[in-house]
Parts: structure tokens; sequence; C-alpha cells
């Protein structure tokens, strides 16, 4: 797919949201003509949502979450190695529910040397923060459906923790991030955290010519 990835043992996180559903074939063989013991896991979408210093059912999310949409996964469990199985029941309900944000949170703690994401990275990067009555309140979000710019935090303790494990994988000790987008640039955020990590960031545009 036009990327050199540096790794042994790879997680793969496939947007199968509807604007996606039509790659995902071709994607997938591709990923296992490579790397035929890649964990492939499917989820909704790819939105990064925090709340404040944590992100949205991620490994220290506690507390009322913002509404989000929900879609059941469509990992393939069979296909999983014996690692992906045992870590499938515990990142099926909050990935369901949190998206790429919540997969990237706790994916990044496990014994992975890359973690690979496709999408068309529509959805974006969303952070709430507690109102008045704690109810959340979006401050920021970079999503192509809806864009919202208002004051907020120069940055949050999930982002700085991101940033470190990430800037940890050139001596082994976190994974690195490479990213495949089959339409738009993925978020500033994200591409800050493939640059940490040694990744990389790829355009597959090519893709939906071939489909077309």
């Amino acid at each position: 797919m036009g990327a050199v990835i540096k790794a042994r043992r790879i997680a793969v996180y496939l947007d199968c949201s509807g604007s996606m559903r039509s790659y995902l074939p071709k994607v997938e063989a591709e990923i296992r003509r490579q790397f035929p013991d890649a964990d492939v896991f499917r989820f909704d979408g790819a939105r990064v949502v925090g709340l404040e210093d944590h992100i949205v059912f991620g490994r220290t999310f506690q507390g009322e979450p913002p509404r989000l949409r929900e879609a059941a996964t469509q990992t393939m469990e069979a296909s999983l190695t014996e690692l992906g199985r045992r870590l499938l029941p515990q990142l099926r309900k909050p990935c369901e529910k949190g998206s790429l944000g919540a997969w990237l949170d706790r994916m990044q703690v496990q014994p992975y040397d890359a973690l690979v994401v496709f999408s068309d990275f529509q959805d974006g990067v969303r952070i709430y923060e507690k109102g008045d009555k704690h109810d959340p309140r979006l401050v920021y979000s970079d999503s192509s459906y809806h864009q919202v710019n208002k004051r907020r935090r120069p940055s949050y303790r999930w982002e700085r923790e991101w940033l470190e494990v990430f800037g940890r994988a050139g001596i082994g000790r976190g994974p690195r991030l490479y990213l495949f987008t089959v339409q738009q640039e993925p978020q500033g955020f994200l591409k800050r955290c493939v640059q940490a990590s040694g990744g990389s960031s790829t355009s597959v545009a090519w893709l939906r010519s071939a489909h077309r």
C-alpha cells in the first residue's frame, strides 16, 4: 500500500463505516498477503473523542460520556491471533462506543510493534469539557461533518500521554503508528503521533478510482 511497516506483531483498525465498506475487502486482502498474522479489528468510524484529560471509553475513563453514535463491531474473531482473541472482549464495548480513540488508547500499551489504521478520516478529533452542570460541551472538532473551535486548554493529559508512548517506539517501548487514508489527510494531532513514533501517513486514494 505504499508504506514500509517495521514490525513483527501488528494490530489493524479498519474503519467499517458506510463510506469505507466498499474498500475493505481489497484492503484486508492486502494486509493478509503482507502480514498473515496481523490482528484485524473492525469498528464503526474513526472518531477520537476526549473528555478533558481522558479519552472517552479509554483506559482511564470514568463518568458520563457525551452522546456518541454506536454500532456493533464487525471483527471476525476466528481470524485473530490468540492475543487478539484475548483482547477482543476488553475492546468490544469500549470501541463500539468510543471508536478509534478508545482503540488507540487501549492498544498502545499492548505488546504490538505497530498499530495500523485504515480510514477516510472524516470523523476527526473531538474534545469535550464539562459544563457548569457537568454536562459535556463540545469545545473542539476538526470533523468533516461538524467543525468547532471554541476556547480550549492548550493540551490535555491524554494528548501528552499519547505523544510520550508513541515517542518511545524508537527504543522498542511503544508501537509505531501507521495511517492509511482513502480520502482526506489525517487530523493534525494524529499526524503528530505518527511523527513521534517514526511511522508514516500514506494516501491510498487510488482505491477510490479503482472502486469506481
